[in-house]
């Protein structure tokens, strides 16, 4: 199918057109001499999308004219001998396919893994005498976790801070010496309410 020009091109513009697509290998000065336009012109031309796309189109046209000769030359190179010649023209007339033969390609370590079923890895001997011995890890007792409190075991505690209060109050005004520092035992803590209570029924309190 013929490639039509557009009907807006200047007619120098048509024959650069057609003058590059019989002398393809011209400088753009030598084109520009041809048609009588100013090497910049010819510049601006190969630049444009359109004219690079008909000059492709019709240059293929005139491409495909050729390949009869070019056909009929590399016969005449086949019949003479030319083997490469003769493979060229059995490919193109479909006559002569490549075929690409895969095989399982593997690497030198697959396989090296196909042949032993294991892998050895050998290791030099090393010199243990250069080898540092690090020093023993020393052994950390950690301490036990305290455990969270509740909101139950809060309130106890709270409770148990004002019961006391309270005793130290009634201790004081019986005049009953508060207990010494530290956690009293159970019975030490009994003796010491016991002697507020008497000393609360002596007083008629």
């Amino acid at each position: 199918m013929a490639t039509k020009l557009p009907g807006n091109w200047k007619p120098t513009k048509t024959r650069a057109m057609e003058y590059l697509i019989c002398n393809p290998g011209s400088t753009m000065q030598s084109i520009a001499d041809q048609v009588m336009v100013s090497k910049g012109t010819i510049q601006n031309w190969l630049k444009d999308p359109e004219f690079v796309e008909v000059f492709y189109q019709k240059y293929m046209v005139t491409f495909g004219a050729k390949l009869p000769s070019v056909l009929n030359a590399m016969i005449r190179e086949a019949e003479a001998g030319n083997v490469q010649a003769g493979r060229l023209v059995l490919e193109h007339s479909g006559k002569l396919i490549k075929r690409v033969e895969v095989n399982n390609m593997q690497s030198p370590f697959e396989k090296f893994l196909d042949v032993s079923g294991e892998v050895v890895v050998e290791v030099e001997d090393a010199d243990y005498e250069d080898i540092i011995a690090l020093p023993e890890r020393p052994i950390v007792q950690h301490r036990s976790k305290k455990k969270l409190k509740t909101a139950k075991d809060i309130a106890r505690t709270h409770k148990l801070k004002q019961e006391a209060g309270r005793w130290r109050v009634r201790a004081k005004r019986v005049g009953v010496p508060a207990p010494s520092n530290g956690r009293q035992t159970n019975i030490q803590r009994q003796e010491w309410l016991e002697s507020i209570i008497a000393k609360e029924k002596e007083m008629g309190i």
